[in-house]
């Protein structure tokens, strides 16, 4: 009797993982947020799941891959969406976009840096080099929040949603920030 049960337990336990080794294949990884990655909200160090399967929305942070390296931005401007910045306004579809989220980085950067923007002037049509007046179709573009750090659409161009490894849904590490990443 107790060797069956001990049985049955291993072969419950070796189910177990695949079932987990599966789902980290087919439907979520994790991402250690690295010092470029850094905002306001996600920290160097933190450890974050990413769903695979998600569609990625307006506002949301994502992982993406260009070349062999990946990182963290939030998407500001989807398929269909004219973009510009000019003068530290964030212009979507032609009107001005609150970006909350930001405001803390923006207000620390100008108290060091007064006349310089926070974000330097834009469009979809700078940053794809006059090919484009709105994003394509399977397009994103994707800024930092830190915005002074330019690895993100403005340095590798818009990002295509077959880069995109997946949407920042939770944050695993450190235990005191547990819990679901917010567009805000």
């Amino acid at each position: 009797m107790v060797k069956r049960d001990f049985i049955r337990n291993i072969l419950l336990a070796v189910l177990a993982v695949f079932i987990l080794l599966l789902l980290r294949i087919f439907v979520f990884s994790t991402y250690r947020v690295t010092p470029d990655d850094a905002n306001s909200y996600l920290k160097t160090g933190d450890l974050i799941t990413i769903s695979k399967k998600e569609k990625p929305d307006y506002k949301e942070f994502v992982v993406y891959q260009v070349g062999d390296k990946s990182y963290i931005g939030r998407i500001i401007g989807e398929p269909t969406d004219s973009v510009t910045y000019m003068d530290d306004i964030f212009y979507l579809n032609n009107k001005a976009e609150e970006q909350s989220y930001i405001e803390k980085l923006k207000t620390s950067y100008h108290a060091k840096n007064a006349d310089n923007p926070f974000t330097a002037d834009f469009t979809v049509a700078t940053i794809t080099k006059g090919k484009y007046q709105e994003i394509p179709k399977g397009k994103y573009l994707v800024l930092n929040d830190n915005r002074t750090n330019t690895k993100d659409s403005r340095t590798f161009g818009l990002i295509k949603k077959s880069q995109i490894k997946g949407v920042v849904t939770f944050r695993i590490l450190p235990l005191k920030t547990f819990g679901f990443v917010s567009k805000e």
